[in-house]
């Protein structure tokens, strides 16, 4: 492991882009990883999808990023990696599954959109024991949810931000520390397949308490003090006293 060489991989909602301001990435964060990513690695890693595919209308990670240019993007809670071309990480049948998924939850009048490899169904945590009984009927085991606050995102049981990294790592042979942010329930795999964990100010508690440090700032800014770190050699500080 080379400590010298850093990936970040940041959640993009409430981590990147704050609630308040529709999940639109401000310009002077835009700026900011946009000229980092120039010469270091900067991977958005989210649940959000590529494009809408139908449903409600849900504003895609590109129509909310704000020319956002990252080293690449793990899509869909790890469904998806755009880097170096496209990577889809579910079978056949799981898709077949999500459309059978779609009318069981038309039949039940629970609103939600499809994106290419997910379906979401935003504030349905007072559903959740009949959601997450659909999909268990209907998948047999090859779907699961997973929730960020009060959304639900339907997924393979085969994915997860955790491992939409470790496929991405594989594909990038890379050797070095990987640096995750984060904020939310399910960036917990995210924590879990990446060695310094690092929680926005704003992250609900079960997620700064599993963090290796924890940021002052909020959505977009917490983001920015850790490329601050990053170029004044604090975060390499930390990671060397770590693992040297």
């Amino acid at each position: 492991m080379d400590p010298n060489k850093v990936m970040i991989l940041s959640d993009f909602d409430r981590t990147l882009a704050p609630e308040e301001n529709g999940f639109v990435i401000e310009d002077y964060v835009v700026k900011e990883v946009n000229s980092y990513s120039e010469s270091n690695l900067f991977f958005v890693v989210t649940g959000r999808e590529r494009k809408n595919v139908r449903g409600v209308k849900r504003k895609s990670v590109f129509e909310l990023s704000n020319g956002l240019i990252p080293t690449g993007w793990i899509l869909e809670n790890g469904s998806m990696i755009l880097y170096r071309g496209e990577h889809i990480m579910v079978s056949k049948q799981w898709l077949k599954d999500m459309d059978e998924i779609s009318r069981r939850f038309s039949r039940e009048g629970i609103d939600h959109a499809i994106g290419e490899t997910i379906i979401f169904a935003d504030n349905t945590l007072d559903k959740r024991e009949l959601l997450e009984e659909i999909v268990k009927d209907v998948s047999q085991g090859r779907g699961k949810v997973e929730w960020n606050t009060d959304d639900a995102m339907v997924m393979a049981s085969n994915v997860d931000k955790g491992r939409g990294i470790m496929n991405l790592v594989d594909m990038m042979q890379f050797k070095g520390i990987k640096v995750g942010i984060g904020d939310a329930q399910n960036d917990i795999s995210l924590f879990q397949n990446v060695d310094v964990k690092v929680a926005m100010g704003n992250a609900i508690p079960e997620i700064k308490k599993i963090a290796d440090i924890v940021m002052k700032g909020g959505p977009g800014d917490g983001v920015l003090e850790v490329l601050d770190m990053v170029r004044e050699g604090r975060l390499l500080d930390i990671i060397k006293q770590r693992y040297i």
